[in-house]
């Protein structure tokens, strides 16, 4: 049995090397056929893959196969390169014939003995369907004659402004300071005049009065901080004088004392040294007017102040 199996492997490998033999040939044919096999009208690609069907039979080993594949991927190649040399446009266009069924179209076929017109408004009902734009009207003989508009374009004068001199900058700010030291001289002299005609002491109705009596308007928180801001101005030029009463309450009146009162400020501030920090807030400001039962303002309210709503 061993010498019956030796033979039968020693026909195997005859076959399979007679085998590849076969394919060497056939892929060899084909590349030296490979011009003739891309032209569309050969057909030599088709037998080639009769012959590696055949052949494909009697493929048992992996070898065989591989030169099946490399035979099959040549003929692919082949036969992507004849599609592309295929002619598609079979259908040519021949100037010639198409002028020569226009004319029959039109009606203008002639022969020797008579000749028609062409019918054009017959190919014009049939192209126009072919165009949505309208068209356009226009005048046989050209446009009319027409005068180009001119355009005129106004002169522009460049104004030039003038830069302000040093002395004119300094006006607007100068006026505003000048008015803002103005009004608050008049508003001193306004608070100086209420405690004038109180303390008197000749024609006055009081000694002294109460110091948040006096500032405190029960109808304006704002107007009571005015009024003790103006009043500072007083007592620190020595017209008014501010001290605490036996009961320790702060009183203020007009300065008895005409001798301490000079016409430089920075003078009587040195014969009457004073300086007092108050501090009033809205609910301090509610609580005096219910403490001393203030019901009207002992400093006139300034005239465009007159008839406005209490603060809130």
């Amino acid at each position: 049995m061993s010498n019956n199996g030796h033979e039968e492997t020693e026909n195997d490998d005859s076959i399979s090397s007679e085998l590849r033999c076969q394919y060497r040939q056939l892929m060899f044919e084909t590349k030296e056929k490979r011009t003739e096999y891309v032209r569309p009208e050969s057909t030599g690609l088709i037998s080639t893959l009769d012959r590696v069907n055949e052949l494909f039979t009697k493929v048992k080993n992996p070898r065989e196969a591989a030169f099946d594949s490399g035979v099959l991927k040549l003929a692919s190649e082949l036969g992507s390169e004849q599609a592309t040399n295929l002619q598609t446009n079979l259908t040519v266009f021949d100037p010639k014939v198409f002028c020569e069924k226009l004319v029959t179209f039109m009606g203008g076929r002639c022969n020797e003995s008579r000749k028609r017109d062409l019918d054009w408004s017959k190919l014009g009902k049939v192209a126009v369907t072919m165009f949505n734009k309208t068209p356009k009207l226009d005048f046989i003989y050209g446009p009319l004659a027409m005068e180009p508009i001119i355009k005129h374009r106004a002169s522009r004068e460049r104004i030039i402004q003038k830069k302000p001199s040093e002395s004119e900058k300094k006006k607007p700010h100068q006026l505003k300071q000048e008015e803002q030291e103005e009004s608050t001289t008049k508003e001193v002299q306004r608070v100086f005049k209420a405690i004038y005609k109180l303390t008197d002491p000749e024609y006055g109705p009081y000694k002294h009065v109460s110091f948040y009596e006096f500032i405190t308007d029960p109808n304006s928180f704002s107007a009571t901080i005015e009024n003790m801001f103006h009043l500072s101005f007083l007592v620190k030029d020595g017209k008014v004088r501010l001290y605490v009463d036996d009961e320790g309450y702060p009183v203020v009146r007009i300065n008895a004392n005409p001798d301490a009162v000079t016409n430089t400020p920075s003078v009587t501030r040195k014969l009457n040294p004073s300086q007092v920090v108050i501090n009033i807030t809205m609910q301090k400001w509610q609580d005096l007017i219910n403490q001393f039962n203030i019901t009207s303002p002992m400093i006139p309210r300034k005239s465009s102040e007159t008839g406005t709503s209490r603060d809130t």
